[in-house]
C-alpha cells in the first residue's frame, strides 16, 4: 500500500516552466510568426495575476535584448499563506524558437506539499493556460526535509500537490519512467499520447550535497534547456504530421469519389456530362494541390524531427559528462521512440499516400480525354448540320432564282397542261409568280437537305 506522503514537508521547493514557441515562419525565416510575442504576454498576464510587478511590466524585447538581458529577478507583493514567494524569469533565442525559463519559489527551509499549489496558482503554468506553440515542460526541485521510503510514492505526491488530484486524473498523467540527474532520482510525468491535454512534468528530488553543487554550478543548464527545446519540437512536428497525413487521406478520399461517380456520367447527355466534366477539371487540380502540399509538409516534419534526433542527442551526451552515476535511460528512451515510432510512422504514410499521387494525373488526363473527344462529336455533328443545311437553303436559293427568272413561263406552261393536279384545280386560279417560286423554293429546299443528309450518313 503506498505511503501518504500529502502531509509530507519538502525545502526550498522551486517550480519552473519551460516553454517554447516558434518565433519564425518556415516560408520565410526573417519574418517573425503572428503571434511570436506569445510567450511574454502570458507572463505579463500571469504577473498580474500573481501581484508581480516585474512580470506584469515585462517588455516585449527584441533579440538582442533577449540575449544581453539574463535573468530578472523578482518577489510577489501578495501570496497564500503567508508564504514568501520569490523566482526569476530568463527569456531566450534558441533559433527559430523563443524560450521563457519562468521560476517560482518558496524561500522557506520547510514547506508541506499542500502549499505546493502556490507555485502554480490556479494551474497558470499548465498547457492549457500557456498556450506555447511547440510545447512546454515544468521541472519541480525540492530537497524531501525527511528520508523518504518510497521516492516514487513521494513524487506522486507531489504532482497531486502542484495541480491537484483532480486535474491529475483528467491529464492522465502517468510516471513510467525514472532515473537519476545530477546523483539525484528524477522522474517524468507526461501524456504524450493526448495531443490537445499534452503535459510534461519532472520531479526531481534533491536527496545528496553533489546534486547540490552541481545543480548550485548551472552547467547543467543550457544543455538541459535544449534538449527540452528539441523534445518540445520533436512532439510538435509529430502532431503535425499526424495532421497533415489525415487531410492527405481525406483529399484521396474525395478523389475516389470522383472516380466512383466517373462511370455514372459516362452514361449522361453530352452537354451535362461536359458541364460536369469541366467542372472537374477547376476542382481536382485544386485537390491535387492540397494533396501535394500535405505530402510536402509531411516531408518537412520528418526533416524537423530527423534534424531535432541528431540535437537531442548532442545535448543528451553533454549532459551525462556532468555526473558519470547518473541514470538518464528516461531521456534516451525518447530518442528511441521518436526514431522507431515517430519517423516509421511518416515513412509508412509516405508510402502509402506518394503512389496515390499519380491517380490524381490519371484522372485529370482521362477527363480531359473525354471532353475532348465528345467536343470532337459535338463539332462535327454540328459542322454536319451546317452542311446540310447549307446544301438544302444553297440548292433551294438556286432554284428559286431560277422559279423567279421564269415565272411567268412556268404559269403559262401550267394552264396549258391539261392533267388532274393542274394546279388551277387546286386553287380556283393560276398561282401569281411570287407564290409559285415560294412554293418550289421550300420543296426544293427540303429535297436538297434530304440529299444533304444521305450524304453525310454515308461519311
Amino acid at each position: 500500500m503506498p505511503i501518504d506522503y500529502s502531509k509530507a514537508k519538502v525545502a526550498y521547493p522551486k517550480l519552473t516552466l519551460y516553454a517554447f514557441h516558434l518565433r519564425q515562419n518556415l516560408a520565410n525565416d526573417s519574418k517573425p510568426v503572428k503571434n511570436a510575442n506569445h510567450l511574454w504576454e502570458k507572463c505579463q498576464k500571469i504577473g498580474q495575476k500573481l501581484g508581480i510587478p516585474k512580470l506584469e511590466n515585462l517588455s516585449i524585447p527584441n533579440n538582442k535584448e533577449i540575449l544581453d538581458q539574463g535573468f530578472i529577478e523578482f518577489t510577489a507583493i501578495q501570496h497564500q499563506n503567508n508564504l514568501d514567494l520569490t523566482g526569476e524569469i530568463n527569456r531566450l533565442l534558441i533559433h527559430d524558437t523563443y524560450a521563457v525559463d519562468l521560476t517560482f519559489r518558496y524561500s522557506e527551509q520547510e514547506v508541506e506539499l499542500n502549499n505546493l499549489k502556490g507555485l502554480n496558482q490556479d494551474n497558470c503554468l499548465l498547457p492549457r493556460k500557456i498556450h506555447a506553440s511547440l510545447g512546454q515542460t515544468l521541472v519541480f526541485f525540492a530537497q524531501p526535509v525527511k528520508n523518504i521510503d518510497d521516492e516514487k510514492s513521494f513524487a506522486d505526491a507531489c504532482v497531486k500537490a502542484l495541480i491537484s488530484e483532480d486535474k491529475f486524473k483528467e491529464l492522465k498523467l502517468d510516471c513510467k519512467k525514472q532515473g537519476k540527474l545530477l546523483n539525484s532520482s528524477i522522474f517524468e510525468y507526461n501524456n504524450i499520447n493526448i495531443p490537445k491535454k499534452q503535459c510534461h512534468i519532472l520531479i526531481w528530488l534533491n536527496t545528496t550535497p553533489r546534486t547540490n553543487y552541481l545543480e548550485d554550478t548551472g552547467e547543467y543548464y543550457y544543455p538541459l534547456i535544449n534538449l527540452l527545446n528539441c523534445r518540445s519540437k520533436i512532439i510538435y512536428a509529430r502532431y503535425q504530421a499526424i495532421y497533415c497525413n489525415k487531410k492527405a487521406r481525406k483529399e484521396y478520399s474525395e478523389l475516389e469519389e470522383k472516380v466512383i461517380q466517373l462511370n455514372k456520367i459516362k452514361n449522361k447527355s453530352v452537354d451535362s456530362k461536359l458541364k460536369e466534366f469541366n467542372q472537374w477539371l477547376n476542382e481536382i487540380p485544386e485537390i491535387s494541390f492540397e494533396y501535394s502540399r500535405c505530402l510536402r509538409d509531411l516531408e518537412l516534419h520528418k526533416a524537423t524531427i530527423n534534424t531535432n534526433i541528431k540535437n537531442y542527442k548532442l545535448h543528451l551526451e553533454e549532459i551525462k559528462k556532468l555526473c558519470k552515476q547518473d541514470n538518464l535511460e528516461f531521456l534516451s528512451s525518447f530518442v528511441e521512440l521518436a526514431e522507431k515510432t515517430f519517423i516509421e510512422q511518416i515513412n509508412t504514410d509516405l508510402a502509402y499516400l506518394i503512389p496515390a499521387q499519380n491517380l490524381f494525373e490519371q484522372l485529370i488526363d482521362s477527363i480531359r480525354g473525354i471532353v475532348e473527344i465528345e467536343q470532337t462529336k459535338r463539332e462535327r455533328n454540328l459542322n454536319t448540320t451546317i452542311n446540310t443545311i447549307g446544301i438544302g437553303f444553297g440548292g433551294g436559293a438556286i432554284i428559286s432564282g431560277v422559279v423567279t427568272q421564269h415565272s411567268g413561263i412556268v404559269v403559262k406552261q401550267i394552264e396549258k397542261i391539261k392533267q388532274p393536279v393542274d394546279l388551277s384545280l387546286l386553287f380556283d386560279k393560276p398561282l401569281y409568280p411570287f407564290y409559285a417560286s415560294l412554293f418550289i423554293s421550300i420543296a426544293a429546299t427540303l429535297f436538297f437537305t434530304l440529299i444533304g443528309w444521305l450524304i453525310s450518313r454515308r461519311k
